[in-house]
C-alpha cells in the first residue's frame, strides 16, 4: 500500500466519523473502490463527497466545490447525491438533487445526463437504484412554471449548478430563478457551486456579500493537470499578439498567410502515425480561410476539420468531436481540429487525450476561459506528455497558483501579476480594477468646499489664509465674465505652495475641474495636480455661473485640497464583482 492510500484510507475513516454515517455507507465505499474501474468512482472522488456532505450535514445554506479542470468533478457529485447524502438523511426516498447545467451546450447537457441519471448499486442490499439527481438545463430552470414545478414536483433538496462562472451575471436567469424567487420562496434551500474557476462566488465569500463555504477537491498524484504541464516544459508562451492566421492588405487586396508557430505545431504533428491537433480561431472566416491554407500545405498528410455553429463549417461542435474521434482512433489519421467558439469547460475529450498532439491557444485576456479552454481540455488522467501547447504562460502560471491554493485570488502581488500582464478579469463577471499605480503617493489631508458667496465672506477668506491678500482678489477676478469669457490657459495663480486649476482653462471635453471635483481623501492629490512640484495646497476653481452651459457640475465656488508629506505607494488591483453573488444595494 502506497502512502498515499493509507493517506486516504484514513482521511475516509476519519470523514465518515464526522460524519457519524452508518456502516452501510463504508460498505458502499468499499464495494465502490474495490470496483473502481466498473463504477469509474475513486479515492479522491469520495473524499470530495465525503467532505461536501459534512458540509451540507453542519447546515451551510451556500457551498463552493472547487476542484482542478477535469479532475473527476461530476463522479464527486455522482457518489455525494446517491451514497452520502442519503446514508447521513440528508436526502430521504422520493427526494433529489437538482443538477442544473450553466452552459448551453447540448452535448455537454446529454453528457451529464449519461453520467448522473444513470442507476447506482447499493451494496448493501445488491440491488440497481434510479439516481437521485435530475439534471436540467438553465434554460428550462427558468422557463415559467420552473424553477418552483421543478423543486416541488421532484422535492429538491439541494441544486447543484455546474460551471459556476458561465450566466451567473447580475442580470442572469439564475439570479431571477433561484436568488430572486426560489430562496426567497424556500429560505432553506442549498446551493452548490461547482468549478474550477468559480472566481465570481469565492469573490463573494472573501468580500462577506454571501455566506460560502468552500470545499476543495483533492488532488490525486496521478492527475496530470496544468501545474504538470508547466513543471515539465510542455507550454510554450504566446508571442505578442498572436493570431494563427496572418494577414496582408485590405479588403480585395487581403492576403492570407500562415503564422510560422503553426507550421511548426503541425510537423509536430506529422512525426507521429496518428494524432489530434487543435488550433483556436477568432471568428469563421477566418478559420476557413485557414482550414483552406492548412489543407493545401498538408494535403494527403492531415486531415483538416473545422467545427463550430456557422453552416459554413465542416460539423457542428458536437459532430466535430465524434468525428474527429473516429477518425484517429478508428481509422488512425493525423486531424488538426480549427475551433472557434468550442472546446471549453466541461468538454472531456476522454481516451482522445492519449492522442493529443498539440494545441493553439490565443485566449489570454481573462483566467478563467484562458485556462479552461484548449488546455483544460489536455487536464485529467493520461499518460500523454508528447505534446506541445502554445499558450499564454504567465496568465496559466497565476491559474496554476491559484489550483494549489485557492485563496491566492485574494493576494495583492497576485492580482497584480495578472493586472500587469493584461489579463483584464478573472470571470466575466469578475473584472480587475487598478485602484493605486506603484510609484510615489501624495495623501490628501483635508479637503474644503466653498461657494462663491461664501468665498466673499469674512469666515470664507479666513478659510483661505495660507493665500496672501493680492492672490485672494485674483481668485476673485476669476468669477468674473471678463475673465472666464477669454481665453484663460496658462494662467498662473502666482502664490508660493499653491497650485490651481480653473475650470474656465479647459474645453467642455478635457475640464479637469469637472474629472477631479469628487475626489475624495483617498486620492492622490499628484493625480489631481502636478506630481514633480511639493504644493502644500491645491485649488480646484469652477468659476462658471451655476446655470451657464459650460459649467459641468452645476457649482460655482472652489475645493481646496491640502497635500501630506509624499510616500511610496505598491500597486493596488481590486476586483469588480457583477455577478448575481454580489448584487448592488
Amino acid at each position: 500500500m502506497t502512502a498515499y492510500q493509507k493517506h486516504w484510507n484514513a482521511e475516509i475513516e476519519n470523514l465518515i466519523t464526522q460524519l457519524d454515517a452508518p456502516n452501510s455507507l463504508e460498505e458502499n465505499i468499499v464495494d465502490t473502490l474495490n470496483n473502481c474501474k466498473r463504477t469509474g468512482i475513486f479515492p479522491n472522488q469520495i473524499i470530495n463527497a465525503l467532505r461536501l456532505g459534512l458540509s451540507i450535514k453542519e447546515g451551510n445554506q451556500n457551498m463552493a466545490f472547487v476542484a482542478s479542470m477535469q479532475s473527476g468533478k461530476s463522479g464527486t457529485i455522482y457518489f455525494l447525491c446517491n451514497y452520502v447524502l442519503p446514508a447521513i438523511g440528508m436526502v430521504n426516498e422520493y427526494e433529489s438533487i437538482l443538477f442544473v447545467t450553466s452552459m448551453r451546450d447540448t452535448d455537454l447537457y446529454d453528457q451529464n445526463c449519461r453520467v448522473l441519471q444513470k442507476e447506482y448499486y447499493d451494496a448493501v442490499n445488491g440491488e440497481m437504484k434510479p439516481s437521485n439527481i435530475k439534471v436540467m438545463k438553465m434554460s428550462d430552470f427558468f422557463n415559467h412554471p420552473n424553477p418552483h414545478k421543478v423543486v416541488n414536483e421532484f422535492d429538491v433538496q439541494l441544486i447543484v449548478r455546474d460551471e459556476d462562472q458561465y450566466g451567473c451575471g447580475e442580470a442572469s436567469s439564475f439570479q431571477s430563478a433561484f436568488f430572486a424567487e426560489l430562496r426567497r420562496r424556500m429560505p432553506d434551500i442549498k446551493l452548490l457551486a461547482v468549478s474550477a474557476t468559480p472566481y465570481d462566488i469565492l469573490d463573494a465569500q472573501y468580500t462577506g456579500a454571501a455566506d460560502v463555504d468552500v470545499i476543495v477537491g483533492v488532488r490525486p498524484p496521478e492527475y496530470y493537470g496544468i501545474t504538470e504541464m508547466l513543471e515539465d516544459g510542455l507550454i510554450e508562451d504566446l508571442p505578442e499578439n498572436f493570431r494563427p492566421l496572418l494577414s496582408q492588405g485590405s479588403d480585395d487586396d487581403l492576403v492570407y498567410t500562415i503564422h510560422p508557430l503553426v507550421n511548426v505545431y503541425m510537423n509536430h504533428l506529422c512525426d507521429f502515425k496518428d494524432g489530434l491537433g487543435i488550433i483556436r480561431e477568432s471568428n469563421t472566416s477566418r478559420a476557413l480561410e485557414l482550414r483552406s491554407l492548412l489543407k493545401t500545405d498538408f494535403k494527403n498528410r492531415c486531415k483538416i476539420i473545422a467545427i463550430g455553429s456557422d453552416v459554413a463549417c465542416d460539423y457542428g461542435i458536437n459532430e466535430g468531436i465524434k468525428e474527429v474521434s473516429s477518425l484517429i482512433m478508428k481509422r488512425g489519421k493525423r486531424v488538426v481540429l480549427i475551433i472557434v467558439q468550442a472546446l471549453t469547460a466541461g468538454k472531456d475529450l476522454g481516451i482522445l487525450k492519449e492522442k493529443v498532439r498539440f494545441g493553439m491557444e490565443p485566449r489570454d485576456k481573462q483566467l478563467a476561459n484562458g485556462a479552461q479552454g484548449i488546455t483544460g481540455r489536455f487536464c485529467g488522467y493520461h499518460t500523454n506528455r508528447d505534446f506541445k501547447l502554445l499558450a499564454s504562460v504567465d496568465l496559466l502560471r497565476h491559474y496554476a497558483e491559484f489550483e494549489q491554493d485557492w485563496e491566492i485570488f485574494a493576494d495583492e502581488t497576485w492580482r497584480n501579476g495578472l493586472y500587469n500582464s493584461n489579463v483584464f478579469g478573472l470571470s466575466t463577471h469578475t473584472r480587475f480594477q487598478k485602484t493605486q499605480s506603484e510609484g510615489f503617493f501624495t495623501p490628501i489631508i483635508e479637503i474644503i468646499e466653498l461657494t462663491f458667496d461664501e468665498i466673499i465672506t469674512e469666515e470664507g477668506r479666513e478659510r483661505l489664509n495660507f493665500i496672501d491678500d493680492e492672490a485672494y482678489h485674483r481668485l476673485l477676478d476669476f468669477f468674473e465674465p471678463t475673465f472666464y469669457n477669454v481665453a484663460t490657459k496658462g494662467t498662473r495663480f502666482k502664490q508660493k505652495g499653491v497650485t490651481v486649476r480653473i475650470a474656465s482653462s479647459y474645453n467642455s471635453h478635457s475640464d479637469r475641474v469637472a474629472k477631479n471635483w469628487n475626489c475624495n481623501l483617498d486620492s492622490d492629490f499628484g493625480n489631481i495636480f502636478f506630481k514633480k512640484n511639493p504644493y502644500e495646497y491645491g485649488i480646484l476653481i469652477s468659476n462658471f455661473p451655476t446655470h451657464d452651459g459650460r459649467n459641468n457640475i452645476g457649482f460655482t465656488g472652489i475645493k481646496i485640497i491640502r497635500s501630506g508629506s509624499k510616500e511610496w505607494r505598491n500597486q493596488e488591483t481590486d476586483l469588480l464583482n457583477k455577478s448575481m453573488y454580489n448584487p448592488e444595494d
